[in-house]
């Protein structure tokens, strides 16, 4: 009998060892917790239980957390704004190789919130997006490119956004094609590529639409349009996005964080 307080205190430690051994298993399990109370409803939500989970878990280096808790602090939701906090946040998921942590880095740094704005950091957490394939960090990418003058390789990051549906992408490579800017003039493929924008709502398009068919015949127009509804089989939002999509501010011209529910549909 007298074996068993030695037994439990053994016990005790292997645990301890294992849980400090198994600190992703751990942090995940808090990500978990943390995602239950926020989207839970009734009695199972609660947004302080939430927030603790999720910020428990990202200081134990879970890269889902970091980012749930780099949104928080960037938008003000169940906490103050902070966006210095979020681009800390983002930083640490973007260091893990992750490309959503990466381009809401990227966009603190581009916008000047939280941090000093600078172009060259911006960029290359971008690059680390785009490289990856991500849209917005494609775009974003494009915009850099696109302030820099350096419209060639704006219109190439833009036209691989466009192709995965994002609709200002898809706008501004339209305006490089229409002014023959880093490509060559094609007002043709303009007039395609601004009416799939304008089919995913970017009504900005509108008038530019407008302005190109005084230029395009009635054979063409017809033409652009027909390729048109074909682009919108692979080029909108609602094929592309395998889930990273619907949250408002996805189409603005600096598009807003993806919050927490969706944001594993998007690395």
């Amino acid at each position: 009998m007298r074996r068993w307080p030695s037994i439990l205190l053994a016990l005790t430690l292997l645990g301890t060892s294992v849980a400090q051994n198994n600190g992703k298993i751990d942090s995940a399990q808090y990500y978990e917790r943390g995602m239950n109370a926020l989207l839970g409803t009734g009695v199972s939500h609660n947004d302080q239980t939430a927030l603790q989970a999720l910020r428990t878990s990202a200081e134990l280096g879970y890269l889902p957390a970091q980012t749930a808790v780099g949104y928080f602090y960037d938008t003000g939701n169940l906490v103050a704004p902070e966006p210095g906090q979020a681009a800390e946040w983002y930083r640490k998921a973007a260091k893990q190789g992750d490309s959503l942590g990466a381009w809401l880095a990227g966009r603190l740094y581009y916008t000047g919130s939280g941090v000093a704005r600078d172009s060259n950091e911006a960029a290359s957490y971008f690059q680390s997006a785009a490289d990856q394939g991500d849209p917005f960090g494609q775009y974003f990418l494009g915009l850099v490119r696109l302030d820099r003058q350096d419209y060639a390789k704006a219109a190439a990051s833009f036209r691989k956004s466009a192709e995965q549906g994002l609709p200002q992408a898809q706008y501004q490579l339209a305006q490089l094609l229409k002014d023959g800017k880093g490509v060559d003039r094609d007002r043709f493929e303009a007039y395609i590529w601004l009416l799939v924008s304008l089919s995913a709502g970017n009504q900005t398009a509108s008038s530019d639409l407008s302005f190109l068919e005084g230029d395009l015949g009635s054979a063409q127009l017809q033409k652009a349009k027909a390729r048109a509804r074909e682009l919108e089989n692979t080029a909108t939002r609602s094929v592309a996005p395998h889930g990273c999509t619907g949250w408002p501010g996805e189409f603005a011209a600096v598009p807003s964080p993806p919050p927490p529910d969706l944001q594993r549909f998007c690395r």
